[in-house]
């Protein structure tokens, strides 16, 4: 089956992003309120989504106009992913996730969708021990559009708080993405 890659309606994105070798334009927490177009990417109960046609039909994997991009939880079984947006703006230590017991965190990915254009911009992911245990700043770059992933396979033996620690740079005015955590 061919894909097409421009939407039906004309719009100019600010930054495509590649899923799959398609140009993806990340749209966000789905709104039942809102049309979407083709190869538009959206967030809906646990799961993203690429839309096939323009729509206004609620994402799911039985939905005819939507392509799953990343299964939640409900969805595969034993293995679990979390999908968090962040943006310059927000403040330089949030929390993010927290482990259950015996949790292996296997693969962290960073989206960028607008790069950072602050002055030194720094991002880590990781636990109150070892801040950047999970990704850093060698592995993620908040100045470029991009996506990047680690393979952490870290077991956290108890609950644990995961955190996001931010800083957007001096003068930032821009910038966000957002984060995939898959564990089992």
């Amino acid at each position: 089956m061919a894909l097409e890659l421009t939407p039906n309606k004309p719009h100019k994105p600010p930054h495509p992003l590649i899923v799959n070798g398609i140009s993806v334009i990340w749209a966000g927490v789905w709104s039942s309120t809102k049309t979407y177009y083709k190869n538009q990417a959206v967030f809906h109960e646990g799961s993203s989504y690429r839309a096939t046609d323009t729509t206004t039909q609620e994402p799911s994997t039985e939905s005819t106009e939507w392509d799953v991009l990343a299964q939640g939880a409900a969805d595969i079984g034993s293995t679990v992913d979390k999908d968090i947006y962040f943006s310059y703006s927000d403040v330089s230590s949030r929390l993010i996730y927290t482990t259950g017991t015996n949790e292996i965190i296997l693969t962290v990915t960073v989206v960028i969708l607008t790069p950072f254009n602050g002055t030194n911009p720094s991002i880590s992911i990781g636990d109150s021990t070892v801040n950047d245990r999970l990704a850093n700043n060698t592995q993620i770059y908040l100045s470029e559009v991009g996506e990047y992933a680690t393979n952490p396979t870290y077991k956290y033996t108890s609950a644990t708080p995961i955190n996001l620690y931010l800083t957007a740079g001096a003068g930032a005015t821009q910038g966000n993405g957002y984060i995939l955590i898959e564990s089992k």
